[in-house]
């Protein structure tokens, strides 16, 4: 058998090794001691997570963070008025941390104790996530990550669907 017909027969099974080794090496992720958020990348449908039967959603807006005026960033929260479609369009505007958000996540906390959440890296100016929410009160959170690694709550409010008179 000649160098050429050995190395011929020699790669596919190296290959297929190589491809079936690949799938064995690591191991499967064990449960998770304590749940975590649904996270999406740009681009992709949000995640989307159920209440479980016994467990209760918090509506209650939590605490924010300020934000060191050099790292500063203005985002905004906006309901759709229309009751078939009531979504919440979360907007990055900028500001004098422009260029230090390393991540963006925006967390809807619906009435129905659904929770969507969608994350955005390195937003630029009108960079926005749109979730869907409730005719209800629904909670934003948003969350800002910042390249010095500092991790600040920005928003974390109620936003009552629109009622018109």
């Amino acid at each position: 058998m000649t160098m050429h017909n050995l190395s011929r027969l020699l790669l596919p099974l190296i290959l297929v090794l190589c491809l079936l080794g690949s799938g064995c090496t690591h191991a499967a992720p064990g449960p998770s001691a304590t749940p975590q958020p649904a996270m999406t990348t740009a681009g992709t449908a949000p995640q989307v997570s159920s209440p479980t039967p016994g467990t209760a959603c918090s509506l209650t807006p939590g605490p924010v963070q300020t934000v060191p005026d050099y790292e500063s960033v203005s985002i905004t929260v906006d309901r759709n008025t229309i009751a078939e479609n009531p979504t919440i369009t979360t907007r990055f505007n900028g500001g004098l941390g422009l260029g230090m958000v390393q991540r963006m996540t925006v967390t809807v906390i619906r009435s129905d104790c659904v929770t969507e959440q969608e994350l955005r890296d390195s937003p630029k100016t009108g960079t926005s996530v749109t979730l869907m929410g409730t005719t209800g009160t629904d909670r934003v959170v948003v969350d800002v990550i910042m390249t010095s690694g500092e991790q600040y709550t920005v928003i974390d409010g109620d936003y009552p669907f629109p009622v018109s008179l």
